[in-house]
C-alpha cells in the first residue's frame, strides 16, 4: 500500500521526485501543477498539470429560490491530493529558495516558449 493513493491514482508513480506544487484557480477549475525535479537528460516531464472540476452546491438562504446563492467546493480528491503532496513536500529539509523557485519558473517559462516559437517556425517553413 502506497503512503500517497490519491497521487498513485493521479498516475503519480514516483512521489519521491516531486519537488514542489502550484494550486490555482480559473473560473470553476482548479489547476495542481506538480513539478519534479528530474536528472539531466531525463525524457520524462519536467511539470505536469490536472485539472479538477469544481462541485457546485445550491445554498438557500430563505425558504424561496431567490435568496439562493450557488457554492463552488474544491473537488474532494484535489483535496486529498494537496493534503498528501503538502506532507511529501514539507517534510525535506532542503527546500529551495522562493528566488529559486522564480529563477526555475521564468527558465521554464523561456524554454517553453522557445520551444513553442521553434515549432511555428517550422509550420510556416511547411507552408512555403
Amino acid at each position: 500500500m502506497s503512503d500517497y493513493p490519491t497521487l498513485n491514482e493521479m498516475g503519480i508513480n514516483n512521489p519521491g521526485e516531486i519537488d514542489r506544487y502550484s494550486h490555482q484557480t480559473v473560473g470553476n477549475v482548479d489547476v495542481l501543477r506538480v513539478v519534479y525535479k528530474r536528472k539531466k537528460g531525463s525524457l520524462l516531464a519536467s511539470s505536469r498539470r490536472y485539472r479538477f472540476n469544481r462541485n457546485e452546491e445550491l445554498l438557500l438562504a430563505d425558504s424561496d429560490a431567490r435568496g439562493a446563492q450557488v457554492r463552488q467546493n474544491i473537488s474532494p480528491t484535489l483535496r486529498k491530493a494537496i493534503s498528501e503532496l503538502d506532507v511529501l513536500v514539507n517534510q525535506r529539509t532542503n527546500k529551495p529558495s522562493p528566488h529559486e523557485i522564480i529563477r526555475d519558473e521564468l527558465k521554464r517559462m523561456k524554454e517553453d516558449n522557445e520551444a513553442r516559437y521553434a515549432y511555428i517556425e517550422s509550420l510556416l517553413k511547411e507552408l512555403d
